[in-house]
């Protein structure tokens, strides 16, 4: 858990076809990784360089990816 956000992808929901990736490019700062077959997972030492653009949101076809703020 980040200090000033905390980032989860709900891997109940998470698509893992190989396509799909959107949550990994769409992130301008690389909080997020996915290893072929699995699904995506935070960065936890990248967590707190969220820079809050929502694409990881926006982009995920599933809605997987929440983001909280904790200030």
């Amino acid at each position: 858990m980040g200090m000033f956000v905390s980032l989860t992808v709900a891997e109940d929901r998470c698509a893992r076809e190989p396509a799909c990736r959107e949550c990994v490019q769409s992130c301008p700062v690389d909080i997020f990784t996915r290893e072929a077959g699995g699904v995506a997972r935070v960065v936890a030492e990248h967590e707190d360089e969220c820079i809050l653009c929502d694409q990881c949101m926006v982009r995920c076809p599933v809605e997987a990816v929440t983001l909280t703020k904790h200030y």
